[in-house]
């Protein structure tokens, strides 16, 4: 990840948020234009992921998908959430 940021214990991690992004665009592909703040309220609301995960981490990935162009596809993105 860009940020560096390395989730506390009870957050979930990224390839867990990945997962959830996964799951949670799949059902609604208007998460990916809505702010990473949301994004984490909706992924707990939608029973995607237990705890919120960290704005900033979440915030990398989602910008990762969006960089790539034509469509979502998070099987194209690494294990550290960068487009490859």
């Amino acid at each position: 990840m860009s940020s560096g940021y390395i989730p506390a214990k009870d957050e979930p991690g990224p390839d867990e948020i990945l997962k959830a992004l996964r799951e949670a665009v799949s059902d609604n592909p208007r998460l990916t234009e809505m702010p990473a703040e949301e994004v984490a309220r909706q992924l707990v609301l939608g029973g995607h992921l237990q705890e919120e995960p960290s704005p900033t981490l979440l915030a990398d990935m989602l910008d990762a998908l969006e960089a790539k162009e034509g469509g979502f596809d998070v099987d194209d993105l690494s294990e550290e959430g960068s487009p490859t």
